[in-house]
């Protein structure tokens, strides 16, 4: 926590100098260009910067701009992004918009840090000029982890009082009353089977937390770098490796496979409907044509993870996934087939067998 600090301060000494230098290309050491190369691999270089004696890169990645900051040396420090209060997590979103009412988000950042302590800062207000400026941080996850604001106890209760002024004495000892009940009573409901109508106490057990996928912290780091403010729907853990399922910014949906050490293997991008590679669809229908297709999926291997393999080629290709009807039989046959970056025919999919059946 104290690195994240660290860096927030010296987020708000850049943030309050409005003066920077715009470089060319030339003038950025080879050591700094060579910094960023190392920092991200699929980025759109938007311009150079010189601000309080850092080099920053202003670049594009899946279309959200953010500021790198580099020392002179070439050693990268953060990352901050600009991000829509609509798009901000929804637990974010949520502990705001509950917590704080009569307040405004003046700015909402996710903040890559070089220790790999990412984390979400907003900076709120009162609503109305010249109004305190509060810092609220939380993790990747949506958790708060520190805030400078006021307590939000305190921030509902002034509320409701300006709202209401004379009637906020009513509303305290209510909620003093409300208070009181839920603390460590459990509910009480009415026998309405007993004679004499008393009430009877049910204690409320909080039920076991299931079982999760532990996922190593390389892992994460590698997703959070690599799909910056994207959250994972589920993880799996598949033969020691990870896979990962999200939605991309343009909610199509991906799943994207990990090595333990955090080394992104292959994705898998589902194809709309509308966007099916024609060659595929005439090859279908000529060799399938009762068939009815479920799923097109892309699956493209991590250049890094390309170079790691030597004992063979690894190329992008299509997975096609096609249901038919049985004859006199309710269950349907599952037909997986592949097809190369070319949108050639390869054969069935992971098996000798030209029909999977789902029983």
């Amino acid at each position: 926590m104290k690195k994240i600090f660290l860096t927030l301060l010296l987020s708000f000494i850049i943030l309050g100098v409005n003066a920077q230098q715009k470089l060319r290309l030339s003038d950025v050491p080879q050591e700094v260009r060579m910094g960023l190369e190392n920092t991200y691999s699929d980025y759109k270089l938007i311009g150079w910067f010189f601000e309080t004696g850092q080099y920053v890169a202003e670049i594009s990645i899946d279309n959200q701009v953010g500021r790198c900051f580099f020392t002179a040396t070439g050693n990268w420090q953060f990352t901050i992004f600009n991000v829509a209060e609509r798009e901000l997590p929804t637990l974010v979103a949520n502990y705001f918009i509950n917590n704080y009412p009569g307040y405004r988000i003046k700015k909402s950042e996710y903040i890559e840090d070089f220790s790999g302590d990412n984390y979400y800062r907003l900076i709120i207000s009162m609503k109305g000029v010249g109004q305190t400026e509060y810092e609220m941080i939380f993790d990747p996850r949506g958790k708060l982890t520190k805030t400078n604001a006021p307590d939000p106890s305190f921030v509902k209760k002034d509320y409701i009082a300006r709202l209401n002024p004379e009637d906020i004495e009513r509303k305290q000892k209510k909620m003093a009353e409300r208070d009181g009940e839920l603390n460590g009573y459990g509910l009480e409901i009415e026998d309405k089977n007993a004679d004499n109508k008393k009430s009877q106490k049910v204690d409320i057990e909080t039920p076991e937390a299931l079982e999760t996928t532990k996922i190593p912290d390389e892992v994460t780091k590698a997703f959070t770098k690599k799909y910056p403010r994207i959250e994972v729907e589920e993880w799996q853990n598949d033969n020691s490796n990870y896979r990962a399922f999200f939605k991309n910014r343009q909610g199509i949906d991906v799943e994207a496979v990990y090595t333990p050490e955090g080394m992104l293997m292959s994705t898998s991008t589902t194809i709309d409907p509308d966007r099916y590679p024609r060659m595929i669809l005439k090859d279908l229908d000529e060799r399938y044509p009762k068939a009815k297709i479920e799923l097109i999926q892309k699956i493209d291997y991590d250049l890094k993870y390309r170079k790691s393999v030597t004992d063979k080629k690894l190329e992008l290709y299509f997975y096609v996934e096609l249901s038919e009807k049985i004859k006199n039989k309710k269950d349907r046959k599952y037909i997986k087939l592949t097809y190369d970056k070319s949108f050639k025919y390869q054969g069935l999919a992971g098996s000798s067998d030209a029909y999977e059946e789902e029983l």
